[in-house]
């Protein structure tokens, strides 16, 4: 798709771009939603911190994760306290597996803003990888009172809750995921089922272990 087909006229407006980026963006055409950011930035008009932000996400999702940081740090130049911003580089940190400074992006937005409730769920995945179980668990639990709807956290805080040992907490949780239709909704349902099966032979297992043969 081209700009020119996106914007319905054989010749976009400069002020269109950033729109027309947009509409790019929403309908999966990466490629040519950075060329209209890019554009966008030539101008040097409106929100540019929107625009690099923006030209971040259509870079992410084409797999360049290089280029979109560095968008995003030329967004924080503009912004410095754009939660959204250190949320998106949290995501790409993540991605790469660099959980440290993914958790210390994550923070940045939650310490911009504190209802971030996707900045939770996500950090609590960078603690996960971390090992930091509590953390994590904390911060699942927070995501979940700011968005009851957001289903990803209670499979995630299942997860977490059996690496503490924590059968009955982690059943609980991974049968509600199931119930509310997330394991349809992520395409995992048959594997989060297996998952809840492993839990409950844990779980009489560790009923049958003497409470000083036990970890933690």
């Amino acid at each position: 798709m081209s700009y020119e087909s996106a914007g319905g006229a054989s010749k976009a407006l400069p002020d269109n771009y950033f729109d027309l980026g947009l509409r790019l963006l929403e309908a999966g055409e990466f490629e040519d939603a950075v060329a209209m950011f890019e554009r966008a930035l030539k101008l040097g008009l409106g929100d540019l911190a929107a625009v690099y932000l923006c030209r971040a996400e259509a870079l992410s999702a084409l797999g360049q994760w290089d280029a979109a940081e560095r968008s995003i740090n030329q967004a924080l130049e503009i912004e410095p306290y754009l939660a959204g911003a250190y949320y998106q580089r949290g995501n790409i940190r993540l991605a790469r597996r660099d959980n440290e400074d993914a958790v210390n992006d994550f923070t940045m937005a939650i310490h911009i803003e504190p209802d971030y409730a996707a900045a939770h769920l996500n950090r609590a995945l960078a603690y996960e990888a971390r090992r930091r179980y509590a953390e994590a668990e904390a911060d699942l639990s927070r995501a979940l009172k700011l968005s009851p709807e957001l289903k990803a956290a209670y499979e995630i805080r299942g997860r977490v809750r059996a690496a503490q040992f924590r059968y009955d907490d982690a059943i609980a949780d991974l049968s509600t995921y199931l119930r509310s239709g997330g394991g349809r909704e992520f395409d995992n349902h048959s594997e989060t089922q297996g998952y809840l099966l492993t839990l409950r032979v844990q779980r009489l297992l560790w009923r049958l272990v003497p409470r000083w043969g036990r970890r933690g």
